[in-house]
């Protein structure tokens, strides 16, 4: 044991307890490490989430190319007629993230008001 004092003198700690401790050094920091890289996961899911339902309510059937800047997400709408059809709408939005990143799509076929 580190510390003790054997005949006034103290002993140190032999290899096998350095072994030791290192060895749940590394199990707590592993684990500390999968920790982190869940919470970061979840962020994205929790951001692609924010981006999906904000694709949801912005569909606009109204123009053919357009920019929106919603919260921290930047949609580009583009609306054209589907296969030739007057009747429907292709509405084709995606959502950018503030580092220009691709965060969620959504394509959808409405009807032409």
């Amino acid at each position: 044991m580190a510390g003790s004092k054997l005949n006034g003198r103290v002993r140190a700690s032999t290899i096998l307890e350095v072994v030791i401790s290192m060895v749940v050094i590394v199990i707590v920091f592993g684990i500390a490490m999968m920790i982190v890289t869940n919470v970061t996961r979840l962020s994205q899911s929790g951001k692609k989430l924010r981006a999906e339902a904000l694709l949801k309510t912005a569909i606009d059937s109204a123009g053919s190319t357009k920019t929106i800047t919603l919260d921290e997400f930047r949609l580009e709408q583009e609306v054209k007629p589907y296969q030739q059809n007057n009747a429907l709408l292709d509405v084709h939005l995606t959502a950018y993230d503030q580092n220009q990143q691709k965060v969620a799509e959504l394509e959808k076929i409405i009807p032409n008001p």
